[in-house]
């Protein structure tokens, strides 16, 4: 089984290649997703730890408000250390998981945003990222729901920057281009990944 990461910096493009991906009938892992289900679907653990770790004015009758855990950990570093290390902790099982399970599979895709954050590179096979220029990001982020100028900042601030994606990258997907394009440069990864697999 070849194990392509896909990483990428916020409103990169990301989830477009990842649709993409589904659409052509590769198999992928989503961290992303599997985050949006802990806050969407919170399991008595999680809110628990929540509660535990100081997040209490965060939940309100079971429900998780994402925007103010957002706001908390961006005002205590420590807070943040604290959550990411229950969700990436969440995230690691689901996908050894999804690798058990697909074994079989000549090749899939593991969406981890924070890759290089995590050194989760030695993990894969290959790693892609995303990138578009900063501009583009900006407009893209901004059209979220709860996601302004200082948040965005923010989080661009503990990211990867792109200029070290692109010399720890095997391969880039530039997404400023049309959508056309960009499915194109996924086809042309995963041909090159099979070629040079056979």
């Amino acid at each position: 089984m070849i194990i392509v990461g896909l990483t990428g910096g916020i409103a990169s493009g990301k989830s477009f290649v990842i649709n993409y991906l589904k659409k052509i009938k590769i198999t992928t892992h989503e961290s992303d997703k599997v985050i949006k289900d802990i806050y969407s679907f919170p399991k008595k653990i999680f809110i628990e730890y929540l509660k535990k770790e100081g997040f209490e004015k965060t939940i309100f009758k079971n429900k998780i408000n994402k925007q103010k855990i957002r706001e908390e950990i961006f005002q205590n570093i420590n807070k943040r250390i604290i959550l990411e290390k229950f969700l990436h902790n969440e995230v690691k099982k689901s996908r050894e998981i999804f690798l058990k399970k697909h074994s079989n599979k000549k090749i899939v895709f593991l969406e981890i945003p924070l890759l290089f954050e995590k050194k989760l590179q030695n993990i894969c096979n290959y790693v892609c990222s995303t990138i578009a220029t900063m501009k583009i990001r900006e407009i893209r982020a901004l059209k979220r729901k709860g996601m302004g100028k200082k948040i965005f900042n923010k989080i661009i601030k503990i990211q990867t920057k792109d200029a070290i994606r692109r010399k720890k990258s095997d391969y880039l997907i530039n997404t400023n281009k049309a959508k056309k394009e960009t499915c194109l440069q996924v086809d042309n990864i995963i041909y090159d990944i099979l070629k040079n697999n056979k």
